[in-house]
């Protein structure tokens, strides 16, 4: 039970770190620095405060919900949380399309990938700070055996 509130808690910080990375990879206006580093800085600051109380609301709303179920179920792995996560994050988008991008089928393209991207990297840590005692175990035996 430790290790499941540590990831619930710590698990979304990592959203606006994910969505700026992308943001910068997709070459996104205002995340590719082209504007100067205070630019990017406002943007930055701005998208923390506007994603991290959506991405908690998300999560344990809807995504502590799926991993109870997961729980349950017993399927708590790897692959189970990074694309449960994945398909949490788009939810918005999917609901949304049909209404949303219905000519512009290009401009639904670069959101449903960022989101995703953000969902994968925010499973992928839930996975992490739930696995980490035995994530640190596993490494500190490596490195005493070699």
């Amino acid at each position: 039970m430790k290790n499941e509130s540590r990831a619930l808690a710590w698990a979304p910080l990592i959203t606006p770190f994910a969505f700026a990375l992308y943001a910068y990879i997709a070459d996104i206006s205002g995340f590719n620095m082209d504007d100067g580093i205070l630019t990017y800085l406002g943007l930055f600051i701005g998208m923390s405060i506007a994603s991290l109380p959506v991405a908690y609301i998300y999560e344990f709303f809807i995504g502590y919900r799926f991993f109870r179920l997961l729980v349950k179920k017993n399927r708590v792995n790897f692959y189970s949380l990074t694309l449960g996560a994945i398909f949490v994050a788009d939810i918005p988008l999917l609901v949304t399309w049909p209404v949303t991008f219905v000519n512009d089928a290009i401009s639904f393209v670069v959101p449903l990938q960022l989101f995703s991207f953000v969902g994968f990297m925010i499973g992928l840590n839930f996975w992490i700070l739930l696995n980490y005692e035995d994530l640190r175990d596993n490494l500190r035996a490596r490195f005493k055996a070699a």
